[in-house]
């Protein structure tokens, strides 16, 4: 009898999954590139959130990213179909980087019929919640690498992404918002609300201070009902303590799902800037 065939997960770094949950679960992380100010950055690797929130802060231009090209793909593919196992790839949505296209194009260089790809059409604590699912699937070792892509994807139109953005000032430096608009928002403390939307970001509605924030979610939550078996994710970028007290005030709306705690890295933080927080979650 020969041996059992393993199920190798592959996922980008927009996940931001920490070094040590990758470790835990297993996880073999390709990281983006962020270009900033001259120098270029490994996603997670060159860079933590902590050094390029504080290089934002003071950014004159923002920073541009890459995805992971095909070549990568490749290279990290082969030595697994080599050993006789099968692949899952879970990234960042489609239409918000080229890194799906580039695991597409290496899949069929390498092996395409034993390479799964997952497209999350979310990224950071959304793209995180179905990796997790994903995991929580290969672990129980009932099902191929082909079954758990499938179930992955028969959950990505269920998944829900919200977050408050604090200041308009990193959307309006990408062209994403009229400077009158940007001034306006500043100078009222008017604030988006954004929603990930079939791959890409929209924004939904605007608040007016934190509490109107913390509320707001908790309406999106209640409207769209949470499915507690796949528990939430929570993220925010550099100010952990605005969401310890959006979770104090969301808790009793969650039915008492698992909660899970991230930091947005380089790559999301390069398009939003710092002081968001936001949640993700399957709904029913």
């Amino acid at each position: 009898m020969g041996l059992k065939k393993l199920i190798r997960m592959i996922v980008d770094s927009t996940s931001d999954l920490t070094k040590k949950e990758c470790m835990s679960m297993g996880l073999e992380v390709l990281p983006l590139t962020i270009h900033f100010e001259g120098e270029t950055y490994l996603d997670g690797i060159d860079l933590t959130p902590a050094e390029f929130y504080e290089k934002m802060r003071n950014a004159q231009t923002l920073p541009t990213t890459s995805q992971v090209n095909p070549g990568q793909f490749e290279q990290a593919f082969k030595p697994h179909i080599d050993n006789g196992d099968d692949i899952l790839v879970i990234t960042i949505s489609s239409k918000l980087s080229a890194t799906m296209q580039s695991a597409m194009i290496a899949a069929q260089t390498v092996c395409p019929e034993r390479i799964h790809l997952v497209d999350s059409l979310s990224a950071s604590f959304g793209e995180a919640l179905l990796i997790r699912q994903a995991v929580k699937l290969r672990d129980t070792g009932k099902y191929t690498a082909a079954e758990i892509a499938k179930a992955i994807t028969e959950l990505v139109p269920r998944l829900r992404l919200y977050a408050v953005v604090d200041t308009l000032k990193y959307i309006k430096m990408g062209g994403r918002l009229s400077g009158s608009a940007a001034f306006i928002g500043g100078v009222l403390g008017i604030t988006p609300i954004i929603e990930v939307i079939d791959g890409l970001v929209e924004s939904i509605g605007k608040v007016r201070g934190e509490k109107a924030g913390m509320r707001a979610l908790q309406q999106y939550i209640e409207k769209s009902g949470l499915d507690e078996a796949y528990g939430i994710g929570f993220g925010n970028a550099d100010d952990s303590a605005k969401m310890e007290r959006y979770i104090e005030f969301l808790e009793p709306s969650l039915g008492g799902a698992e909660i899970f705690t991230g930091d947005l890295g380089s790559v999301i933080g390069a398009h939003i800037g710092p002081g968001v927080v936001g949640c993700a979650y399957i709904g029913k």
